[in-house]
């Protein structure tokens, strides 16, 4: 799924953000807005919807590239629910820099050092929950996991989540390994899931009436995030040495209770079996490379939803788990291409909510960056291609040097980095073998989906080389959509240094019957035999 630039056509171009104010809604209204301050001393209320991309010294609908605002903090956090909470106006960096009217936010105070470093409560929300407009809207409302998403246990006692008929979550989201890892950890990790609650509560307890309005000043109890490396930029003040934050910019190694694999079900969700492999049957939406959000009108429940290109926040998982994009049914079918209905889009685009009585077809923010270091999951991906590496070793005198599963990256729009059944990443297995004092590489792709035809590749070369040249390799691999690239190989390594070993023929790639195995390994030995 490509991204794509947007600007909110209630904007001046080149708004900066100096303050994030309070919520409010009109009572006869089910959806929340904020009060946000910009430069030229204009204020606009925009729809909550849009809090993902919404921190302070952002620059909105912007005409040139802007110098990256504010000073770094990095500290680990020891126990984030034993910070102390103050408004912005207490903090001297505060009052020492321009912002808007938003001195009666209210603020984690934390001591770094010699340092009362001040952090806004809902750039905290923003950078541990608030990757999407979908859990934005979510978190205002009661009780609201519980009626989207039901929690069950597969026959081996591991979670499952099924998302509710009728419940926002768009598949678009669902098709996503990162989104769906993401929501798995609110859902089922317990600090997670009673922090993000506690925004609803705090909302139903302290919000007020003034007129016909309800406002409310954002509160909500974070998870411990314990041993947790939070990374930011702001503005310090030292004569009184304090610091405040104005944007959270990663989150290393939250902390979770889950493990193993997940599955996940979606009812708008159908596998297609018999044609090409698609990533589900979710509209997808073409259209001009910039966008106009209308901030006031509704989305259709009937047009498609296109991701927005937006400034991102670096998050990783210090246990990370899979999570599997099962469908309630399949759907046979002879061919088809890409993952749904094609629809083209106008300029105009709305980032709210879906209703039968909206118009525009919908924008969706995501700013989560999953840098998760999660490999080795994939491991069971490459089970018989292990056993036949065993199999050099043990019965072909081949010494193993290094083995490890690295991810495939993202190209350009490609989407082959991902799994197209699962929508898991796509893995490769790196195998470094000695044998007669002479070094080897194997190369392994997943193409367990049948996206491509790709042999094991078998490489004479030094002992590293592979390694330090992996993302070299790992990009052209992906620019030839799934393809070795020979070339490199022939320019960096010479003439008859690189082999395809063609893969047995079997109708289960990831788990082949023994008897294939042992020809597999002799096939890469016979090979390995002419070079020495």
């Amino acid at each position: 799924m490509s991204l794509h630039e947007a600007r909110f056509k209630k904007l001046n171009d080149d708004s900066r953000v100096l303050g994030i104010g309070s919520l409010f809604r009109g009572k006869d209204r089910k959806t929340w807005a904020i009060n946000v301050d910009f430069n030229g001393g204009t204020s606009q209320s925009m729809q909550f919807s849009n809090i993902p991309v919404l921190a302070r010294k952002r620059v909105l609908n912007p005409t040139i590239q802007h110098e990256f605002a504010g000073f770094p903090v990095d500290f680990l956090i020891e126990n984030a629910q034993k910070w102390e909470v103050a408004k912005a106006s207490d903090c001297p960096a505060y009052q020492a820099h321009r912002h808007g009217k938003d001195g009666n936010q209210l603020c984690f105070v934390v001591q770094v050092g010699s340092t009362r470093v001040f952090i806004p409560q809902l750039e905290l929300a923003r950078a541990l929950f608030y990757h999407d407009p979908f859990l934005a809207r979510l978190s205002l409302q009661h009780n609201a996991l519980a009626e989207d998403f039901i929690l069950g246990k597969r026959d081996d006692g591991q979670p499952m989540i099924i998302v509710r008929e009728g419940a926002e979550y768009p598949v678009s989201y669902f098709n996503r390994d990162d989104n769906r890892r993401f929501l798995s950890w609110v859902l089922l990790d317990r600090a997670a899931r009673a922090s993000f609650e506690s925004i609803g509560i705090h909302l139903i307890k302290n919000q007020y009436q003034q007129k016909n309005y309800l406002h409310w000043s954002f509160q909500f109890t974070p998870p411990p995030l314990s041993d947790l490396e939070l990374g930011a930029s702001g503005w310090g003040d030292r004569n009184s040495n304090s610091f405040f934050v104005w944007e959270v910019t990663k989150l290393y190694s939250l902390p979770s209770d889950i493990k193993g694999e997940i599955d996940f079900y979606h009812p708008g969700y159908e596998r297609k079996v018999g044609g090409k492999p698609t990533k589900g049957d979710g509209k997808q939406g073409e259209a001009p490379d910039q966008y106009e959000l209308d901030d006031d009108e509704l989305s259709d429940v009937d047009k498609a939803t296109i991701v927005l290109m937006s400034k991102r926040v670096a998050v990783s998982f210090r246990t990370p788990h899979i999570t599997n994009r099962i469908a309630s049914k399949t759907k046979a079918v002879n061919h088809f291409i890409g993952d749904g209905d094609k629809e083209v889009l106008d300029k105009c685009l709305s980032q709210n909510e879906k209703e039968e009585s909206g118009n525009l077809p919908g924008g969706s923010w995501n700013n989560l960056d999953d840098q998760t270091d999660d490999a080795h999951l994939y491991i069971g991906k490459f089970q018989s291609f292990f056993k036949m590496v065993d199999s050099l070793v043990a019965k072909h005198g081949c010494i193993l040097v290094r083995k490890e599963i690295t991810k495939l990256p993202k190209v350009g729009d490609g989407k082959k980095h991902w799994l197209a059944d699962m929508q898991n990443p796509r893995c490769m297995a790196i195998v470094e073998l000695e044998f007669s004092n002479q070094f080897y590489t194997l190369l392994e792709v997943d193409t367990s989906d049948g996206a491509a035809k790709l042999s094991t590749i078998l490489l004479t070369s030094s002992l590293g080389w592979a390694k330090a040249n992996e993302k070299a390799i790992l990009y052209r691999i992906m620019k030839k959509s799934l393809g070795w690239p020979s070339d490199y190989f022939k320019e960096r390594l010479g003439e008859k240094t690189y082999k395809g070993i063609p893969h047995p023929k079997s109708k289960h790639s990831t788990d082949l019957p023994p008897e294939v195995i042992e020809p597999w390994a002799q096939r890469v030995v016979h090979w390995i035999l002419r070079t020495v």
